[in-house]
């Protein structure tokens, strides 16, 4: 597990594949920065993609608010273990839970994890120039904009960029001296 003020990720379990879940990756407003909003999602569908994670580099966590453990979200960090390069994705899906902070812990506790006890040398990760809330969270973390990938994107039948945000080691180590990350077990 790993802690934060407002969260806390754990890996994702097959019990956290309720309806819910399924309702926030079918929600087309909610996915419509996702490539995930082109697919229906059902328990099968869901079951098959934790199963792709299995004996794999790649991460996938679940995030809980603290306060009461209520799953809010999800996160993936696809990793390149050669290159020491990890991208990072997430997912704020509980209403509960959007725009509240809990993201952008979200995101800065699982870069300080794959920093500092991943030993990667380099995160990513990318969204459509449309969506402000993710390019706060990069901005907030200090992500440099690396990549703009014009019109990538059909959004709503317009050509959109796609923007991809990176950050090294170094950089980080230097704007967060402290691990910013509590490891603990599993209770």
């Amino acid at each position: 597990m790993i802690s934060g003020s407002l969260v806390e990720l754990r890996l994702f379990g097959r019990e956290l594949i309720t309806d819910t879940y399924l309702s926030w990756l079918n929600d087309k407003n909610l996915m419509r920065y996702s490539r995930q909003r082109f697919a229906h999602h059902t328990q099968e569908s869901s079951i098959a993609y934790l199963r792709s994670f299995e004996n794999s580099p790649n991460g996938f966590w679940s995030i809980h608010r603290r306060v009461d453990q209520l799953h809010v979200g999800t996160m993936t960090t696809y990793v390149d273990p050669v290159a020491g390069v990890a991208d990072i994705g997430i997912l704020v899906g509980h209403v509960e839970a959007r725009a509240k902070g809990f993201g952008r812990e979200a995101w800065g506790l699982a870069m300080d994890y794959l920093f500092r006890v991943k030993g990667m040398q380099k995160v990513t990760g990318g969204t459509s120039e449309l969506n402000s809330a993710m390019i706060k969270i990069f901005r907030h973390w200090r992500m440099r904009l690396e990549v703009i990938g014009r019109g990538d994107e059909l959004i709503d039948g317009h050509p959109t960029d796609v923007l991809r945000f990176g950050m090294v080691g170094r950089e980080w180590r230097k704007a967060y001296p402290h691990p910013i990350a509590q490891l603990a077990e599993k209770k």
